[in-house]
């Protein structure tokens, strides 16, 4: 029998095998087989950590999701400057190519957003927040001074999150736009913000901004 450790281990490696098998497979459903070749092993040793492979697909794709969710609430939190904040924050939205495996995996895990209960109420969580994050970035931009928001915040931050969610999965199904899609969501914030994003990170906050609408 393996030892603990070692099945924690193991399971954590079926779970990344499960996603490589996800971000794969283009909106199709998983089979254990698939998840045995990423993995390298047998369809009977996946069972055997596994014994309901949907339980693993779960984990697989809950696990991305706080992954994803937890990496932009971190570079987000880092960053004082409301202006630097919204940039990378859109920027870290975007898949890098049609390679990343992180994004890859949400938009191909849409029939299970679908058809599982627990995950659709993961994934529509997970928008909320994203929605929430963009609006406490507005908002502090607004009390810093250096945003001017052309509407309220609630709607610009759902605005920009669904505009990365449209452009992302062009990216990931294989359009060249890696470094187009974030600049024109960045020139959507500019015109929601009345603020330019290009900016000199050593100027304070709270500085005037030039009035766009003159």
């Amino acid at each position: 029998m393996a030892r603990p450790k070692d099945q924690t281990r193991r399971r954590e490696d079926l779970r990344q095998a499960a996603c490589r098998a996800i971000a794969s497979r283009a909106r199709s459903f998983v089979q254990i087989k698939d998840i045995a070749a990423e993995a390298g092993i047998s369809s009977a040793t996946v069972l055997y950590y596994y014994p309901d492979v949907g339980k693993l697909i779960e984990e697989a794709i809950h696990h991305t999701v706080e992954r994803f969710a937890e990496r932009r609430r971190t570079v987000a939190d880092s960053l004082p400057d409301a202006r630097e904040r919204l940039a990378v924050t859109i920027r870290a939205g975007f898949p890098t190519g049609p390679d990343d495996e992180d994004l890859r995996v949400l938009y191909a895990a849409g029939p299970y957003f679908r058809d599982n209960p627990l995950l659709g109420a993961l994934i529509r969580s997970m928008t909320a927040g994203q929605v929430e994050l963009y609006r406490r970035i507005l908002e502090v931009g607004q009390a810093q001074g250096v945003f001017d928001l052309a509407d309220d915040s609630m709607t610009i931050a759902r605005n920009l999150v669904a505009l990365e969610d449209a452009y992302g999965l062009y990216i990931i199904g294989g359009a060249p736009l890696e470094h187009e899609a974030p600049a024109l969501v960045l020139a959507y914030a500019e015109l929601a913000t009345r603020c330019s994003l290009a900016f000199d990170p050593a100027e304070p906050a709270g500085v005037e901004q030039p009035d766009s609408r003159a």
